[in-house]
């Protein structure tokens, strides 16, 4: 059977695809981490790896075998943290991705306060709009608006959630307010666009009527918390989460253009990197940011 110290070097090697850089990161020398490359390969008679002087690539073989390897020795570390820490306690690294907006007026606090209840914890937060494969990147978790497509990965829903227009008071007193969303099309709106999408046609429902508006404007951004800037500083309206404009709301800085029509629905999920089980550190911290948002969704507060 392969050696753990093996183990380990082949899966760091594969998230760095640099040999070199994951022998640096294990404080092995060069040597050590090619002979324990080699010793795998030949202990499972297989080629893991394409590899020249600056890179290495999986072979179809490697990404099997990093795909069912990584969760065994997820499980392993728990089992260490479980011997050398109380089991109220928990450790190592989260590795996670998260909208900007979501992350910079939510998530940051609620990671520091799950820090401080579990100060063994290290997070590694990827935030960004762009939706990153979890297939491929070293990623444990990704939380993401909307319905999930694709059915290779696992979800959670954290939090129910819709979109809605949104604008500052001064641009409805100096613009007026629209009464329909028809309205809209006499009104400059600031686009939101994703992997290469502008997403232009908003959808608004009420009761059993549902209605599509293909809107215009003059500024198109692929980052959420951009597009809030622009609206918050009276450029234009928005079709934003409520979860991301629920405080300017709160504060009197946004209000909603319209008050009978309701936006598609944008839920919060947790989003895993296919079945499996998953680290206790994790699991915890999905469990904990469920029960944060429930009081959000009930009109409390995170912390």
């Amino acid at each position: 059977m392969p050696n753990l110290s093996d183990l380990q070097l082949f899966l760091e090697a594969a998230r760095l695809g640099s040999l070199s850089a994951a022998a640096r990161q294990l404080e092995r020398t060069p040597a050590t981490a090619s002979a324990s490359l080699k010793r795998l390969e030949e202990e499972l008679n297989v080629r893991l790896v394409e590899r020249n002087t600056r890179s290495l690539r999986l072979t179809p073989e490697g990404l099997l075998f990093r795909e069912r390897v990584a969760p065994a020795l997820a499980l392993l570390e728990d089992a260490r943290h479980s011997v050398h820490f109380d089991c109220a306690d928990i450790g190592g690294e989260i590795r996670l991705t998260a909208p900007v907006d979501f992350a910079r007026q939510w998530l940051r606090p609620l990671m520091d306060e799950f820090q401080r209840q579990h100060p063994q914890v290290r997070f590694s937060l990827l935030a960004g709009d762009t939706v990153r494969d979890l297939v491929s990147e070293p990623l444990d978790l990704a939380l993401r608006y909307g319905e999930l497509p694709d059915s290779a990965l696992v979800a959670r829903r954290l939090l129910d959630n819709r979109r809605l227009v949104v604008g500052t008071p001064e641009y409805f007193a100096k613009h007026g307010r629209p009464g329909h969303p028809h309205d809209l099309l006499a009104h400059n709106c600031v686009i939101y666009m994703s992997r290469g999408r502008a997403f232009r046609r908003w959808s608004f429902q009420r009761g059993r009527e549902t209605l599509v508006v293909e809107v215009n404007g003059d500024r198109l951004c692929n980052d959420g918390a951009l597009v809030r800037d622009w609206v918050l500083d009276g450029a234009g309206l928005a079709y934003k989460s409520e979860l991301d404009v629920r405080k300017d709301i709160r504060t009197g800085r946004l209000e909603p253009a319209f008050r009978g029509w309701a936006g598609s629905p944008a839920p919060l999920n947790a989003v895993y990197p296919g079945g499996g089980p998953r680290p206790v550190r994790v699991r915890r911290f999905v469990e904990f940011l469920r029960e944060r948002l429930d009081r959000v969704q009930a009109g409390g507060k995170t912390g």
